[in-house]
């Protein structure tokens, strides 16, 4: 059973991650990973993050289900299933901290050029979707970290801030939940770690109320900017915790 300090750090910093994720549709792992790594090891900042997760994409869903594409989403959720086992094996046996750098400097690259407002070179088409998709349900499982990219990608569309939040949650439950079962499957949700997720679940459900209240009150436009901001702070934390990392 993880120790009252590491109780507090987790809790504190899921309910953080889950007003974010709850709020934007995005960004919970890349809000709360940087600062769980300096209480628990990597694989199980992961499991804990993605596990807990899916109660959120299944509030938020349910949330908008009105406001969904479904046919835009389902196609990103069927190829991202093929990717989810390759995440889980590289989260079991692979040294990711390089990776994670590379990715978080991408992602910061790609939201300046959003925040420019300059048009992205990939286009908002069937094909780059479901590329997208496959990279970042891979990204998901092994790092827990690469949502952003996927929120850059429904932007691309002229999507209402609702649809955009239940769009992202559709595709990352799926992706997430299958992730979650590989994870048991590979023997990763041991015992301590599935107190830890027993410990976060209020802080998290608590985070969702707050971001319910929150986006009630935002317009179109301060959603798609709190989104950017979003993208660039959390792409900051994961980069600055990496490199500092390696040094």
């Amino acid at each position: 059973m993880p120790g009252l300090t590491q109780a507090v750090v987790a809790a504190v910093t899921m309910f953080a991650g889950s007003t974010v994720l709850s709020t934007v549709g995005f960004g919970i792992g890349m809000t709360t990973i940087p600062i769980m790594l300096f209480a628990f090891d990597p694989q199980t900042v992961v499991v804990v993050v993605n596990a807990v997760s899916i109660a959120l994409f299944v509030l938020i869903v349910h949330q908008n289900r009105a406001d969904i594409p479904v046919r835009r989403v389902l196609p990103w959720a069927g190829v991202g299933l093929l990717a989810a086992p390759v995440g889980v094996l590289i989260l079991r046996d692979a040294d990711t901290a390089l990776l994670k750098v590379a990715i978080a400097t991408a992602i910061i690259a790609l939201t300046v050029v959003v925040a420019s407002g300059a048009r992205l070179s990939l286009p908002s088409g069937t094909a780059v979707g479901l590329a997208l998709a496959f990279a970042v349900s891979l990204m998901l499982n092994a790092l827990g970290i690469g949502g952003p990219i996927m929120a850059l990608h429904a932007f691309s569309y002229s999507w209402t801030r609702n649809a955009v939040r239940g769009a992202l949650s559709l595709y990352f439950l799926f992706v997430e939940a299958f992730g979650v079962i590989g994870y048991g499957l590979a023997g990763m949700l041991s015992a301590e770690r599935l107190w830890l997720i027993a410990i976060v679940t209020i802080p998290v459900l608590l985070g969702f109320a707050l971001a319910t209240k929150l986006v009630r009150r935002m317009s179109e436009t301060v959603f798609r900017r709190a989104s950017v901001l979003v993208i660039l702070f959390t792409s900051g934390m994961v980069l600055a915790r990496e490199v500092s990392g390696i040094l």
